[in-house]
């Protein structure tokens, strides 16, 4: 009953987010996001028919789904990352590129080793799991502490974004961890609660966050050290870089 209860709110926070998107007409201001939400709430109906109309094939729909979905999530990432760099084109290329080479390193020096070690394949969905959403809490702290050094302004809706995401991976990373320590016959119970919870609870944060579209307001002063100065010679820098990347994007 409680896992049941976790799905359905999953998919009622789920279209909740779309319909107030779509009725606000904000969609297009997170499309890697938004496809995001679409994706899960597809999979998981899919899952669900599965359950009811083919049990016997819902094993390995269920596991192919998380397997998919570890690598899906890498969107939201780089939807972030737009948005950190949104007031410098140029950066934000620049941003997004460094986002996937990060993603691409991790993936060959941390998750790689999970996917070709000899054992069961659950055993390796559930190592995969964790070490994708480790390297993906890795990101979030990398693009958080940038816009921090740089005192770029995240806003209302990113930060709903980043917090929602943040608190799905940290339920995720120990629920998978959890899971390979004390195998199917101790965890699969609570697995399959914490699961759906991690999903329900990320939704509801990106319910609250985004039920209305708020644009970043820039400031052009900020505080540093304690004294109110002038942010304008950090601008100026990110600005003469931002035109010398765009020089350079164009040739």
């Amino acid at each position: 009953m409680t896992s049941a209860a976790l799905i359905v709110s999953f998919f009622v926070l789920g279209l909740i987010i779309l319909v107030r998107a779509a009725a606000g007409e904000y969609l297009s201001r997170f499309p890697l996001f938004y496809s995001y939400v679409v994706y899960m709430l597809l999979s998981g109906a899919a899952v669900t028919a599965f359950y009811f109309w083919s049990p016997g094939h819902y094993p390995s729909v269920y596991w192919f789904r998380i397997l998919l979905s570890v690598f899906v999530e890498f969107a939201v990432l780089v939807e972030i990352s737009d948005h950190i760099f949104n007031p410098y084109p140029a950066i934000g290329v620049l941003g997004r590129f460094l986002t996937l080479l990060l993603c691409a390193a991790f993936f060959f020096l941390y998750i790689l080793p999970a996917l070709i070690q000899a054992q069961p394949s659950s055993l390796i969905v559930l190592d995969l799991g964790k070490r994708t959403s480790l390297t993906k809490a890795v990101i979030i702290v990398v693009l958080l502490g940038t816009a921090r050094r740089f005192r770029l302004p995240l806003g209302t809706n990113v930060s709903g974004i980043m917090l929602g995401f943040s608190v799905y991976l940290a339920t995720n990373v120990a629920n998978f961890a959890l899971a390979e320590e004390y195998g199917r016959e101790l965890y699969e119970r609570t697995f399959s609660i914490l699961l759906p919870l991690s999903y329900t609870l990320g939704m509801l944060v990106w319910t609250i966050a985004l039920w209305s579209y708020e644009p970043v307001v820039r400031t052009t002063r900020a505080s540093w050290d304690g004294a109110e100065r002038s942010s304008e010679p950090l601008s100026c820098q990110l600005g003469r870089f931002n035109t010398t990347l765009m020089k350079l994007l164009r040739k």
